[in-house]
């Protein structure tokens, strides 16, 4: 065996919450452990592996390329001997973890991801809701769900939370392919045509309007208001109706051919995509695991 002699498995969970919290201070205070202690640990860890997993930027420490991949590999050990404490009928670790899903992620990356988890954890039930930014923040809140995973929440709800970035996604204005005004610059066919916006409680609806604000059409009102995929999608088929809404949520419609996406020239119709969880939320290894797996995916398309 390679493992090094005096290897024990407090270094690999300290090492998992300081990658998972972003830092010694906070990553201390969740184990009950002084600041200089987990330093030591951490140390000790990488001295034993003979790699250093993290680079130091001031008070921050940030996963290098070699803690990434010891992360994947330390997760998956984990996950084993919490099957093999459960195939002896011992105590285990939640078997259910509870997911908010925006619709900008959840008919594009999620869906991989579960797949991915239920594999990697059989015996752990996934369950998932989607719905707007605020219904999910609010149930996230009340301990209804354990994650979120979409838009970077505004400032205002983000005291007791962590944001967790991922990567960047675009705000597009789409419609049917053959539409009329295909060929036409977004601010024409947003005044010739019925408008679908986000609706009020979706974090992208703010920038939408700022969006309109800028093109001269501050306060359009909206023939409906959705980001729901299924509703809207039969409505463009149907009309010359225009959607705002999340490249995520028809990035597939738009490859295929389905939808046509107008160009936007702006530069503030983007914004961050990760995960949003309570601070205590990183102490279920499933949670760990599931952040882990995304961070995968989104490192696997880029």
């Amino acid at each position: 065996m390679i493992i090094p002699n005096g290897l024990k498995l407090r270094h690999v969970e300290a090492f998992l919450a300081v990658a998972d919290l972003g830092g010694l201070t906070a990553a201390a205070r969740a184990r009950h452990v002084s600041q200089p202690a987990l330093s030591k640990t951490i140390a000790d860890l990488e001295s034993l592996v003979g790699a250093k997993l993290f680079d130091r930027t001031g008070r921050r420490v940030v996963l290098n390329a070699e803690g990434r991949a010891f992360r994947r590999h330390a997760l998956q050990a984990l996950s084993s001997l919490e099957a093999g404490i459960r195939s002896l009928g011992g105590a285990g670790p939640d078997d259910r973890i509870a997911v908010g899903v925006l619709p900008t992620v959840a008919g594009s990356l999620f869906p991989q991801v579960a797949i991915d988890f239920a594999r990697a954890r059989p015996d752990v039930q996934v369950a998932v809701t989607t719905g707007p930014n605020r219904y999910l923040i609010d149930r996230l809140r009340a301990g209804e769900i354990d994650l979120m995973i979409g838009r970077m929440p505004a400032a205002d709800d983000m005291p007791g939370l962590r944001f967790e970035y991922l990567y960047e996604d675009r705000i597009d204005l789409v419609a049917r392919a053959d539409h009329p005004m295909a060929g036409h610059p977004a601010a024409q066919a947003l005044r010739a045509c019925p408008v679908i916006l986000p609706d009020r409680g979706a974090i992208i609806r703010e920038t939408v309007e700022k969006y309109l604000g800028v093109i001269g059409l501050a306060g359009l009102r909206p023939a409906f208001e959705t980001v729901s995929l299924a509703f809207a999608r039969p409505l463009l088929q149907r009309s010359d109706m225009l959607w705002f809404i999340s490249r995520g949520v028809v990035a597939h419609e738009v490859a295929a051919g389905g939808l046509h996406a107008f160009a936007l020239d702006s530069g503030f119709m983007t914004g961050a995509v990760g995960i949003t969880a309570r601070h205590s939320g990183y102490q279920n290894p499933q949670i760990a695991a599931l952040a882990g797996l995304l961070h995968d995916a989104v490192a696997a398309r880029a």
